[in-house]
């Protein structure tokens, strides 16, 4: 697996994988795609420093030639070489082999990093969704995954997308624009963030496990799985990122602990004493992390497909870090509470709870107002509960167009505002929140009215509870409040939010 390719050296903005056939039924829609995709790009990045003196391009599969048989290296090294993939999904896609491929490719190329960040899937109609999902390679790229669709057509029972351009052909028409822009606008940003040198989860990981021998890896995520119960900013560190230094120099300077997972095996770096357990504690030193944030995981109780050498045996004997089991470890890593004293006050929870309000620019105060009706309801619970627990709204809401800068495995309650977005953009969103969770926190989902629904209607959002807020003029400034009938409802998800946070920090009231 390789790093994703920066921007700066790619050789093709965006690779769109398609199918040939797709394309001519539906009247050249992939190759219009294309080209509203082509200026675009050159229009945003037009005043941006991007260190090419040309950019890089729009790449279609098509123009690789065959359409079927084993992936050429030459079509490889395009895909490796884009910064960003597109898979435009219709009816002859999912039959296509050469698709499938293609996208395999991609997986095993860049990992989940490009599954999260650098892959856009667009769906021509509704049936190919199904299909496609249904396909071996698309179970085996995703396992498990729930990717996020992004889907240009209006009616389900019409088998054709929405039409690019306007019948006169001098611009997108309504329907096609509204979708694309979001594409556009989240490839730009993250071509933007790239350009700048910024990381796509700048949030610190309070604890990354290195990389042990092949036969150590279900031990491994075992123990990464237990760790998440008391922590969920847990990481698990590619063996790939070994050879790509700056990479691992990043991921070890937002790491707080590094945990070595080690057994009496012979380490994967064979050619250095102690192996690629030696090579992760000098980068750690090198970058003036102390010792006394490095753990030694004990999995001695795995055995080795082969034994150590002698060298490695005495660099793990001169390893100065606790060496402990898994289950000391986990202690070590993250003691029990203590008691609480009856009569005494708690201790507050180890930091804030951190409750989520998705701000995006069709709705851009929104998710201040409304966490201003919320702090008066979480104060009143903290007074009944006697806990103090501050409620940290953050500062700038929650951008869904940047949803990749954040770590949403910190949160403790997610709101997402439902105001002016369709019923599928609605459903894509809440699937894009979840493919990010490792655990779904308390969630529900913020009606902004009018226009409102009517009580007895019931709104489809998988699962997530919605909630309908009315927003009002006065008293100024304009207020989002709880229409009567949701207000308790506000409120019991609010004390869900405080009982996964008990239970998560030990807390127990005064």
């Amino acid at each position: 697996m390789s790093p994703l390719v920066r921007f700066r050296d790619c050789d093709h903005s965006v690779f769109v994988s398609y199918a040939h056939a797709d394309n001519e039924v539906y009247g050249n829609w992939v190759s219009d795609f294309a080209s509203e995709l082509t200026k675009d790009l050159a229009a945003e990045l037009a005043r941006v420093p991007t260190g090419r003196a040309v950019l890089p391009p729009v790449h279609l599969s098509e123009d690789n030639g065959p359409l079927a048989g084993e992936l050429s290296e030459q079509l490889k090294a395009r895909v490796a070489r884009s910064f960003a993939v597109v898979v435009v999904v219709g009816r002859h896609y999912v039959d296509s082999a050469w698709c499938g491929q293609e996208l395999a490719y991609f997986q095993q190329a860049f990992g989940n990093a490009g599954l999260n960040g650098r892959l856009y899937i667009v769906a021509l109609a509704q049936e190919p969704i199904t299909l496609a999902a249904a396909k071996p390679v698309w179970r085996q790229v995703f396992a498990g995954r729930n990717p996020v669709w992004q889907t240009y057509f209006e009616d389900d029972a019409v088998a054709r997308p929405v039409a690019v351009m306007r019948d006169d052909g001098k611009a997108p028409t309504q329907a096609f624009a509204r979708r694309f822009d979001r594409l556009r606008d989240d490839l730009v940003g993250k071509i933007k963030a790239d350009l700048g040198g910024a990381q796509p989860n700048p949030q610190a990981t309070r604890l990354l496990i290195g990389v042990g021998a092949p036969e150590l890896e279900t031990a491994i995520a075992g123990f990464a799985a237990s760790a998440r119960a008391h922590e969920p900013s847990v990481a698990l560190l590619d063996f790939a990122a070994l050879d790509q230094r700056a990479q691992l120099a990043a991921r070890l300077r937002d790491a707080e602990r590094l945990v070595l997972p080690f057994h009496q095996g012979q380490p994967r770096m064979w050619a250095v004493a102690g192996g690629q357990l030696a090579v992760l504690l000098e980068c750690w030193r090198k970058m003036g992390k102390p010792d006394e944030q490095v753990f030694a995981l004990d999995l001695s109780e795995v055995p080795p497909t082969e034994p150590a050498e002698p060298e490695h045996l005495e660099w793990l004997a001169k390893l100065a870090c606790p060496k402990l089991l898994p289950a000391a470890l986990l202690t070590r890593l993250f003691p029990p509470a203590a008691p609480a004293v009856v009569g005494q006050a708690v201790a507050a929870a180890a930091r804030p709870v951190r409750l989520y309000i998705e701000s995006n620019r069709n709705e851009p105060w929104q998710w201040k107002l409304l966490g201003e009706q919320i702090r008066p309801l979480w104060q009143k619970l903290l007074d009944e509960r006697q806990i103090h627990v501050p409620l940290n709204l953050r500062p700038s809401g929650l951008n869904i167009d940047e949803i990749d800068l954040f770590n949403l495995d910190d949160a403790d309650g997610l709101i997402l505002l439902w105001g002016q977005k369709e019923a599928r953009s609605l459903l894509s969103q809440i699937n894009l929140v979840e493919d990010r969770l490792t655990e779904l926190a308390p969630a529900i989902v913020a009606y902004l009215s009018p226009p409102k629904p009517q009580a007895e209607q019931a709104v489809p959002a998988l699962g997530w509870q919605v909630l309908r807020f009315q927003q009002q003029e006065a008293p100024p400034p304009k207020a989002v409040l709880p229409e009567q009938g949701d207000a308790i409802e506000l409120t019991r998800f609010l004390n869900d939010v405080l009982d996964r946070t008990s239970r998560r920090h030990k807390l127990s009231p005064v």
